[in-house]
């Protein structure tokens, strides 16, 4: 097994050992939003089985056990474009106007996973033990749909996103990674699929994950919304 296959085993059994916490998520994939949280409402708790050695984010609900799973069988070969690991500083999705600076996340304190802050302007935040976006494997961005102030997160209308429309990443060596997008989900927090989402992938992917599901009668959100995506170019800057 090679190197980069081990490390990408190594990302998978440590997914579902821990849970990521996004503050802040309205809305679920669909044609149209489903309801969202009024703009006084603050900016809630949820909760999505995590990528590698880490997990979670600043918990304000308590968290959740996850069983361990073992490593994911070994990749034998790749599929299409790749690149070599760069640090990406900025998300463009033009058909939902999003432009986002990208933040690097890591652990906190408490060995959690870090998630963007909920302030209003906060940008998405590219979770560091996961792939680099262009390598092979699944790379994982985070963002809020709404903010502490309003409904109005950086991936407020990640839902409307359509099969085969392209975004890209713009990484620090220079190039711009372009995605194409292939599909959404909208999971339970409870019935995450660590594995569906964090899994080995023969090719070059991305996984763009925010909250939806708002529920009035509790101020908290039931479910995760993910976009899968994978590398159909590159350029310069």
């Amino acid at each position: 097994m090679n190197n980069d296959i081990s490390r990408r085993g190594r990302f998978i059994a440590s997914a579902a050992a821990a849970l990521i916490f996004l503050a802040g998520c309205g809305s679920t994939s669909g044609p149209a939003p489903q309801s969202v949280p009024p703009e006084s409402a603050a900016v809630s708790s949820s909760s999505v089985a995590a990528p590698p050695t880490s997990a979670g984010a600043p918990a304000q609900t308590p968290t959740q056990a996850a069983a361990p799973v073992e490593p994911a069988a070994a990749v034998p070969e790749t599929v299409g474009p790749a690149l070599p690991a760069s640090q990406p500083v900025a998300l463009d999705i033009p058909d939902i106007t999003v432009s986002s600076q990208l933040l690097q996340l890591g652990k906190a304190a408490d060995g959690t996973a870090e998630v963007p802050p909920g302030e209003p302007g906060s940008p998405a935040g590219w979770y560091k033990y996961s792939p680099t976006p262009g390598e092979i494997g699944p790379s994982v961005i985070l963002g809020h749909v709404n903010s502490t102030l309003s409904n109005i997160g950086v991936f407020y209308r990640l839902h409307e996103m359509t099969q085969g429309q392209q975004f890209s990443v713009s990484r620090a060596d220079g190039t711009v990674a372009v995605f194409a997008m292939d599909r959404s989900a909208v999971f339970k927090k409870d019935q995450f699929p660590t594995l569906e989402v964090y899994g080995n992938t023969k090719r070059a992917e991305i996984r763009l994950i925010t909250c939806g599901g708002y529920n009035p009668s509790t101020n908290l959100y039931d479910d995760n919304t993910v976009v899968y995506g994978h590398l159909v170019s590159s350029h310069p800057a």
